[in-house]
Order: structure tokens, then C-alpha cells, then sequence
């Protein structure tokens, strides 16, 4: 009979945040959990109902794989801690929730096989970004079809161009969305007009790019954009500064972006 395979797990703050606490099939198998403290270890343990507090991380040498619920912050003296005192090579270390790759991780962890594991989108805990050692992966892949989750799998190394992706379209693209509704509602549209509107130049801009990729920046733009920046955006400086700003490096970054070689 095959040996079932046992998982060791590191944390250091916030597991009771952590989307672990709803991955049964990972649970099942969780053996040792290494914590700042033994007191802290057994508290983990019993938040995830699974799996029992160690004081040492020698507890993980029988563990494969070994997850890395740790926050960025704490992240390097942790693993420096691990890669001394336990036995890695060729051991397979997950490590989840953070902004670090797997190149960040693995020279750190001495002949491990390593990969990261991240929520997609932390609202939506059904689809996971992965990426890492392929052996990991393999093993992430079966995890989440056993989890009934969907895997999106990253280039190896390559987590700073999807977080760059993740951003901008979450986080970075409101401030423009927040401009243009409200550079309409000044020049009397009503709030649901302006919605409305932005709305559809929007899902306009997102089609266009879908079709014809960087084609959809039509040459007549460039030139508009140019006359928007002698013309008018001193005009809208007068009423609304911050707007303003927004505005012309806005233009500026579009031009540059666009335009390059």
C-alpha cells in the first residue's frame, strides 16, 4: 500500500485570514505545524482543525511537501530558519499568499523544488495562480481538481508581470474611471449619464483591444491626445487641479506607452 504522503506546514500570522482554512484535501493531509512558538503552533493547528503544533522545524523532515503561510515582512528570516534546520533537498515547498516567486525563493531553500500559490482574486477563492518548479505544479494541479478550484499556471519566475496585470486592472485603472465620471458630471451630464457613458467607452476600449490588440490605438489618436494637451487641459487645471494632473500624465503615459519601438 502506497504511504500516505504527509504535508508540514510554517506559519507566522494571519492563518485565520487564509484561504488554507478552506482547502480540505490539503487539510487532510497536514502533519507537523511550526509556529513562532509551540503555543502558537498548537493555536494554528487547532484554527485550521487540523494537523499538530511542533516546536522545532526538524518535525518537517518527514513532510512532503512543506507549505509557507508566512507574511513577506517575515518571510526571508523564516525560511533562512527552515533551510537550516531541516533536511530540503529535492523536497517539494509551496509557498502561498505573497508577492515573492518562486526565483526569489529557491536559492534561499538549498536543492528544494519550489512554487508559489496565490488567489486569483482574493473575493473568488475558486480560481488559483501558480507558479514554479514543474513537479510542484503537477502536485497543485491535482490538489485543486481534488479541491474542484481552477489552476492558472504562470510562467516560472514570471508572478511580477501578473501582479503588474492584477493591478493595474484593479487597482490603478479606478483613479482614470473615477476622472472621466467626473470630468463628465462637471460638464452637467447626471451621475447615471456619466456611469453610462464611461461605461460604454470603456467596454468600447476592452472590445477594440480584444479584436486588434495594440492596433485598437488608432493613428488619428496621437494627434488628438496632443491637441487635448495645448488646448484644453489648462482649462480643466483652472477648475480642478488634481483632475488636471490626472489628465496630462495620463496622456503623456499613453503616448509614451503606445508609441514606443
Amino acid at each position: 500500500m502506497k504511504a500516505k504522503r504527509v504535508t508540514g506546514l510554517v506559519s507566522a500570522g494571519g492563518i485565520s485570514e487564509s484561504f488554507l482554512l478552506r482547502m480540505p484535501a490539503l487539510l487532510r493531509s497536514l502533519g507537523p505545524v511550526k509556529a513562532g512558538s509551540l503555543q502558537v503552533a498548537r493555536r494554528v493547528a487547532n484554527s485550521l482543525r487540523a494537523g499538530f503544533g511542533v516546536a522545532d522545524y526538524a518535525a518537517l523532515d518527514s513532510c512532503n511537501p512543506v507549505w509557507l503561510a508566512v507574511p513577506d515582512e517575515m518571510l526571508e528570516d523564516v525560511v533562512r530558519e527552515l533551510a537550516e534546520q531541516t533536511r530540503l533537498n529535492g523536497k517539494m515547498v509551496v509557498l502561498c499568499e505573497s508577492a515573492r516567486d518562486s526565483f526569489w525563493l529557491a536559492p534561499l531553500l538549498g536543492g528544494a523544488r519550489v512554487a508559489t500559490l496565490n488567489l486569483a482574486e482574493e473575493s473568488d477563492e475558486r480560481v488559483l495562480i501558480a507558479e514554479g518548479h514543474p513537479d510542484v505544479i503537477r502536485e497543485l494541479s491535482r490538489l485543486a481538481a481534488e479541491e474542484k478550484r481552477k489552476l492558472i499556471t504562470l510562467r516560472p519566475g514570471s508572478k511580477a508581470m501578473y501582479l503588474a496585470g492584477k493591478h493595474l486592472a484593479r487597482y490603478l485603472l479606478l483613479p482614470w474611471i473615477a476622472a472621466a465620471v467626473e470630468s463628465l458630471r462637471a460638464a452637467g451630464f447626471s451621475r447615471a449619464e456619466a456611469m453610462r457613458t464611461v461605461g460604454e467607452m470603456g467596454e468600447r476600449s476592452l472590445r477594440g483591444y480584444g479584436k486588434a490588440g495594440r492596433r485598437a490605438w488608432s493613428p488619428v489618436v496621437p494627434s488628438a491626445l496632443r491637441s487635448a494637451l495645448d488646448g484644453n487641459v489648462e482649462s480643466v487645471r483652472a477648475l480642478d487641479p488634481g483632475l488636471a494632473a490626472l489628465y496630462e500624465a495620463g496622456i503623456g503615459h499613453a503616448l509614451s506607452y503606445f508609441e514606443k519601438p
